[in-house]
């Protein structure tokens, strides 16, 4: 057989957030190849702390797990040092950690058929990657840089937008440069694709699969929501806009609809709101029993790039949707795809009306969600995708 290394800035499992996800899928559509010995090398952050011993048993006895627990935390004195004193982009650096390389050079040279890395986050490693592997790829779940340059356009605070925009500049040359000297690339989208394309003729588009799902049985009337990472800007600057620009909008027309924010480490800031009908849940342990709970999803980013998992798992269950296009890149588009799509805080307010108050519309179309997802992300397909980009 042969032999593959993956990296991974977090651990698979449990699979709750939409990287972890993206990381566990693809870890899985390789194992059902059956063509690689697999060593698998993931940092395990104080923010995504997760126990070893939760990896599936299947899937942990199929590969050689090696798991590091490093603080990658973001802080006021590292991000300060790394303004004045490097030219490196702060979000990829914190996760270059001495315990990792020092595992790497453990490794003989060329010991590895293909290495993968999952994510530019783990391009500091890539002069160790292609010391060890014949064949290095990048996959790409984002195109970084381009979601801190929207979230700074989008931004308010003239000093955070500075901020932003130096980092998002250093993280477009990173990015250039990492696409350059590997050997291919696996994009998680079409959209992305185009980009990566320009500085890497071998990239492919390999995106997440997605297996058949039990559909909601009956939409909760009147409720609405958003499951996401509530620590990530992104997510918060959309979440701003949505209960400041669209929801006030939505309570005129329909004074008893709930909204519902759900995700881990809510900020303090974002506190439920008895009076504006909004709740803030932080934490849920089941997202699927939380999505089919609170009726409609509601994905107002204004920043982003690749694809939203959390998109892909609410079409598998069904449920309906509206979504910024920045949201939906990647997924969704205007063609009778099942997502209502808007971009104006009116138009975002007025689908979600209809929404709300049509719920037979609103099924019919979580059901044409669901069937676009299953015929575009079956796990087959992205099987054969990923034999056909390693030609195994």
């Amino acid at each position: 057989m042969k032999k593959l290394l993956i990296l991974s800035n977090k651990v698979p499992y449990p699979s709750q957030d939409g990287s972890s996800i993206a990381m566990a899928r693809l870890l899985e559509n390789i194992l059902a190849l059956q063509t690689f010995e697999i060593t698998y090398g993931a940092l395990n952050t104080k923010k995504h702390f997760k126990d070893p011993k939760d990896f599936p048993a299947p899937i942990a006895q199929a590969i050689n797990l090696e798991v590091f627990n490093v603080n990658t935390s973001p802080s006021i004195s590292s991000a300060l040092n790394n303004l004045c004193f490097s030219r490196a982009p702060y979000h990829s650096i914190r996760f270059f950690v001495r315990p990792m390389i020092e595992w790497l050079r453990g490794f003989e040279d060329n010991q590895f058929d293909f290495v993968l890395l999952e994510g530019a986050f783990m391009g500091d490693y890539l002069n160790e990657a292609k010391r060890i592997g014949n064949h290095c790829t990048l996959r790409a779940h984002n195109l970084e840089h381009r979601i801190w340059e929207r979230t700074s356009e989008a931004g308010v605070n003239p000093v955070k937008n500075w901020y932003l925009t130096l980092q998002s500049k250093r993280l477009k040359k990173f990015e250039i440069g990492l696409v350059e000297n590997v050997n291919s690339v696996w994009s998680i989208s079409e959209e992305d694709k185009k980009w990566f394309e320009k500085f890497n003729r071998k990239t492919t588009a390999i995106t997440v699969s997605i297996q058949q799902q039990e559909p909601v049985s009956n939409l909760t009337p009147l409720a609405c929501f958003h499951l996401g990472a509530l620590d990530w800007e992104p997510n918060l600057q959309g979440l701003n806009w949505f209960l400041t620009s669209v929801w006030p909008t939505v309570l005129e027309k329909i004074p008893n609809a709930t909204f519902h924010i759900a995700g881990n480490n809510p900020p303090q800031h974002l506190q439920s709101e008895e009076r504006k009908n909004y709740i803030v849940h932080g934490r849920v342990p089941d997202a699927e029993e939380f999505a089919k709970s609170h009726g409609v999803a509601v994905v107002p980013l204004l920043a982003g790039s690749g694809i939203r998992i959390k998109m892909i798992m609410n079409a598998s269950w069904a449920i309906p949707m509206v979504s910024t296009r920045i949201g939906a890149e990647g997924l969704f588009n205007e063609n009778n795809q099942g997502v209502l799509l808007a971009d104006s805080a009116e138009e975002f307010a007025s689908a979600l009306i209809e929404l709300l108050t049509s719920p037979e519309i609103a099924t019919t179309l979580g059901m044409q969600a669901n069937r676009h997802i299953l015929s575009s992300f079956g796990p087959k397909s992205i099987q054969e995708n990923i034999a056909s980009a390693w030609s195994v």
